[in-house]
């Protein structure tokens, strides 16, 4: 994946890293979880693409580690019934 020289990656390489859809990655910008930027290359035609925060990235990586251990320590739970 090639990210910019600031090194924030776009909305489709963010989903890639979260395995998940650029869609989702978008949602999680428009209600606040991703902090990012518009980036216009000079001489593209075309729209800007979003840059996502890498610190905001692998904040989100934290909040699903824990959602995870959250849905192991319950179904272990409701196993040993």
């Amino acid at each position: 994946m090639r990210e910019a020289a600031d090194g924030w990656p776009t909305v489709q390489e963010t989903a890639a890293m979260l395995y998940t859809t650029s869609g989702e990655v978008c949602r999680l910008l428009s209600i606040g979880r991703f902090k990012g930027k518009k980036y216009k290359q000079p001489g593209r035609p075309g729209g800007a693409q979003w840059r996502i925060d890498p610190k905001s990235i692998a904040e989100e990586k934290q909040r699903n580690a824990e959602r995870w251990k959250v849905a192991l320590r319950e179904k272990r739970r409701l196993e040993q019934r």
